[in-house]
């Protein structure tokens, strides 16, 4: 396989793997009982089959997640000799056990260290990959938002934390927090699939 053929086969992995996540995450919220509040519930409560009758919907959002953006950046980076890309794939394999552990364990201590693991490895990795991947014309803006994205994804995750803590919302609620941290890596994924997918095949950039 040719690298501008892996490259386009990865980011093809990553929009599967974020509209995938959306779409069974939605799913889920519409069989939740009572209703479902994207500002105020956890994502994490569409997967406790107590009260989410299509919790296996989320699982397998977490589960798609993980497994697809490890793939899709193991195709784009290859097996990298450069530090920074193997940071970078580090910190998406750091992101992949913790959707997996996520997806598997649905509460407690476990589930928290498997959530700290997806959020943090992933807001990380976009710090990481939006430097390892190579730019073409054009690309200066894409830096400057990947580092927006994460900056979002872990002020985010900050804002959660001091909100659990104070047992307070501080400007918002814990849902809403939680899903600036985890949507930014969603969003960075899609972001980085459509600028991958749209440079022409001879302008591919090389990883590393």
């Amino acid at each position: 396989m040719s690298t501008t053929l892996a490259t386009r086969c990865g980011a093809a992995l990553w929009v599967v793997a974020a509209v995938g996540y959306l779409i069974f995450e939605a799913v889920a919220a519409a069989g939740f009982a009572p209703a479902y509040s994207y500002a105020h519930n956890y994502i994490s409560d569409l997967g406790v089959s107590a009260v989410s009758p299509r919790s296996y919907f989320m699982h397998t959002a977490f589960y798609l997640q993980g497994i697809l953006f490890f793939l899709g950046a193991l195709l784009i980076v290859g097996f990298p000799e450069s530090p920074r890309a193997r940071i970078f794939l580090g910190l998406i394999t750091a992101n992949s056990i913790g959707n997996i552990v996520i997806g598997t364990v649905h509460s407690g201590n476990v589930h928290r260290a498997g959530a700290a693991l997806a959020i943090v490895g992933g807001n990380t990795a976009i710090l990481a990959g939006s430097a390892v991947i190579a730019t073409v014309g054009g690309w200066r803006w894409y830096r400057h938002i990947s580092k927006l994205l994460a900056a979002l994804g872990l002020l985010s995750l900050l804002m959660l934390l001091i909100n659990s803590a104070t047992s307070a919302a501080n400007l918002l609620p814990d849902g809403a927090w939680e899903r600036g941290s985890v949507y930014s890596i969603i969003a960075w994924q899609l972001l980085t699939a459509a600028r991958l997918l749209r440079i022409p095949r001879q302008a591919a950039p090389a990883a590393g």
